[in-house]
């Protein structure tokens, strides 16, 4: 009885997770199985995706790959959705097929939140006047030239308005 009661322990939190039909992530699509889920860039260095990753069979977090940036701005299908808790917060996480033999999860909040995942933004969380990219380092050469910011700051967000 012991033995089992061991093994139920051991194996519980692997059947904790509940599985969903349906979800409406914070950019304010509802996605369900089999939609496509549209990848936008990833964030890391490389290029590589940080929220979209494979663990392997039996997740071992030495071995995860994150989803190359070879899939950057292509479609992933859904196979399956869950609603899990992470330190007391609900997280909902999708396994996703771009392609091949593999699949990755994604903790679509993050990913939105990111922009790995499009659209990344609600529209009511989107300005309500879109700027050019000639406006905006306009107006960081405003605030440059009155000193509200240093030329290294300029130079920083120039180069992030120039590499959209």
């Amino acid at each position: 009885m012991n033995k089992l009661l061991f093994v139920a322990v051991l194996f519980a939190p692997l059947f904790s997770n509940a599985q969903v039909k349906e979800y409406k992530a914070s950019n304010g699509v509802t996605y369900h199985v089999g939609d496509t889920l549209r990848l936008g860039r990833g964030t890391k260095p490389d290029g590589s995706f940080l929220y979209i990753e494979d663990h392997g069979i039996i997740p071992n977090p030495r071995s995860v790959r994150n989803l190359p940036k070879e899939f950057a701005n292509v479609g992933a299908i859904i196979k399956s959705m869950r609603k899990m808790t992470v330190n007391g917060i609900d997280k909902y996480m999708f396994s996703v097929n771009p392609g091949g033999p593999m699949r990755y999860t994604v903790f679509i909040d993050d990913a939105i939140e990111a922009c790995e995942v499009k659209p990344c933004k609600t529209a009511d969380t989107a300005p309500a006047q879109v700027n050019s990219v000639a406006d905006e380092i306009k107006k960081l050469k405003g605030l440059l030239d009155s000193g509200a910011i240093t030329k290294s700051e300029y130079d920083a967000q120039k180069k992030k308005l120039l590499n959209q």
